[in-house]
């Protein structure tokens, strides 16, 4: 169980899960793959980054919760810019 007292708690475990999706997502492989042996799905790259991205995400909804600037922007999320166009 975590327990979240500052943003910098809920900042510190963003961090990790950053690292942990690194280390796991350079483990894994391009394609989900069924391993037959002990009958298990290992997850791919996608899936790795997709499962941390949803961690990431419910750490911003804490954040809310508690009034706090959240502490992952997704790519979604960012402001479109507007270029301007050339003669």
């Amino acid at each position: 169980m975590f327990e979240y007292k500052t943003r910098s708690d809920i900042l510190a475990r963003a961090r990790f899960i950053l690292a942990q999706m690194h280390v796991d997502s350079c483990k894994a492989g391009v394609r989900r793959v069924w391993n037959s042996t002990f009958r298990i799905s290992i997850p791919s790259k996608s899936d790795v980054k997709r499962a941390a991205v949803a961690n990431l995400e419910s750490l911003n909804d804490i954040c809310t919760f508690e009034g706090w600037d959240n502490v992952y922007v997704g790519e979604e999320d960012e402001d479109v810019k507007v270029g301007t166009i050339k003669k």
